[in-house]
């Protein structure tokens, strides 16, 4: 089927203003509180967010359909007003009406590489090679907010460009268009994230910061307990630390923690990904509390941290079986205060969705443009169409209570009803199911739920749909 003109493209004033028309409700609510300096630049955010939200896989030129429009993106991104954080701070200011009523935000962090090939005419990215590759890249840390009783996903709370000069040593933060940042250590970018969430943070609900094991450091605790009121964490254990006992003995974490007696079993399902199999797990738990000790090299003298710590061991066959040592802040009182540390953990996996979202669904490495400082205008955008359509994966999945005015536009909605008649009067759930149906969900009794590229492509289908549907109505 060939696809249509966009018939709804956002109008323009005789000023170059934006009516408050055409647009889908989600992009506008995501975008129009940036403040570029000049209204018509927000006008023009808004506009390129629905072009490439409605195309993300496509390279620009297709998704703008048009030279001016293409021209038109190129030139915002280049443009010296537009500043990345200043995209995602207008996201971030919306998605406070996202936190709900609960007192506690996770905020999942972690980090991926974003690599290009070697180009004389890029400019602005650091070294990743290694003795098989020859890329330029950029490692893109981001912290995210997910609600614990619903695992939904708010969106993005921070993001750090980081890039790598090997010869030296050093890591910088590109900062946007403005002077890059020397980072201490790459330790330095969790601190740095979980800060900037709980200035983020309304007062009244706490972060329980969530990280793997590249969060493992000492001055993150530190940092955590002594500056950061109110807040929690859980980390995975990457280091076999010194540590105090609950009863005094001089320890080691790893060895201490596989000797704690076992407080019960449970059942997980463990996800495909970084050469994994998806399996069925069964789980051995074991709880304590103890004392980190500061590392010996450390001539800060810093005092030990007391920690809570969930032991968990697969005991089902596994070529790679499970072993996780998880510190936090949080209660270990009783066996289910152990589970939900465990699915506070398990969270983390929704940013690794998030990821292949950025980089296989919005086709982010593929991106042209000349030099990074535009390309990091590109990626607030596109961090933003990538959660979209996870929302709306993690809402066909399992949250009936949300209404399909929050997913879907008047016109998209129209669409699914027409073509499933039965939608009528139902909730946000049976909607995005219906999208996943559009992208080749089945729907059938032993179906697991669809994943985040079967709504990417069933969310693609039914924008198309939707514009001609709006091409009709005029």
């Amino acid at each position: 089927m060939e696809r249509r003109s966009r018939g709804w493209r956002p109008k323009l004033d005789e000023n170059g203003e934006l009516y408050d028309m055409d647009v889908s409700d989600w992009i506008r609510t995501e975008f129009r509180a940036a403040d570029l300096g000049d209204k018509r630049l927000t006008d023009r955010l808004v506009q390129i967010g629905d072009e490439l939200g409605s195309s993300p896989a496509e390279s620009i030129p297709a998704a703008c359909e048009d030279w001016a429009s293409t021209k038109a993106t190129y030139r915002f991104c280049d443009n010296d007003s537009v500043e990345p954080n200043e995209v995602l701070s207008a996201h971030k200011q919306t998605q406070h009406s996202r936190l709900g009523d609960g007192d506690e935000l996770l905020v999942v962090s972690d980090t991926t590489y974003l690599t290009f090939p070697r180009h004389p005419a890029k400019e602005g990215l650091g070294d990743i090679s290694s003795a098989d590759i020859d890329v330029e890249g950029v490692k893109v840390h981001t912290s995210v907010g997910i609600l614990p009783e619903t695992q939904r996903m708010t969106g993005i709370i921070d993001q750090q460009v980081l890039i790598e000069d090997q010869q030296s040593g050093n890591t910088y933060d590109t900062n946007g268009k403005d002077e890059s940042i020397l980072l201490e250590n790459e330790q330095e970018k969790w601190i740095r994230g979980d800060r900037e969430a709980t200035e983020w943070l309304p007062e009244d609900v706490r972060p329980i910061f969530v990280h793997d094991r590249g969060g493992d450091a000492f001055s993150l605790y530190t940092e955590l307990n002594k500056t950061m009121d109110n807040t929690g964490f859980v980390v995975r254990a990457n280091q076999n630390r010194r540590i105090h006992t609950d009863d005094g003995e001089l320890d080691k974490l790893f060895d201490w923690s596989g000797d704690l007696p076992q407080e019960g079993r449970t059942t997980i399902e463990i996800q495909q990904g970084g050469g994994r199999q998806a399996r069925q797990a069964e789980l051995s738990i074991a709880t304590g509390t103890c004392d980190l000790l500061p590392p010996r090299n450390d001539s800060a003298g810093k005092d030990p941290v007391t920690v809570n710590v969930v032991r968990i061991d697969e005991i089902s066959e596994s070529d790679d079986p499970i072993q996780w040592v998880l510190l936090t802040t949080e209660s270990v009182e009783d066996f289910d205060d152990a589970l939900t540390i465990i699915e506070y953990y398990r969270a983390r996996w929704r940013i690794e969705d998030w990821h292949k979202a950025l980089k296989t669904g919005c086709g982010f490495e593929e991106r042209q443009l000349q030099t990074w400082e535009r390309m990091e205008v590109l990626l607030s955008v596109y961090s933003v169409i990538a959660w979209k359509v996870l929302e709306l994966r993690e809402l066909a999945r399992g949250e009936p209570s949300v209404a399909p005015e929050v997913l879907l536009s008047e016109a998209e909605r129209a669409v699914l009803e027409t073509k499933f008649p039965e939608l009528s009067g139902q909730n946000g759930k049976a909607y995005a199911v219906s999208v996943a149906k559009l992208g080749g969900y089945l729907d059938r009794g032993s179906d697991p739920p669809p994943g985040w590229q079967t709504m990417w492509k069933g969310l693609q289908k039914l924008r198309m749909w939707a514009e001609g549907y709006e091409l009709g109505a005029e």
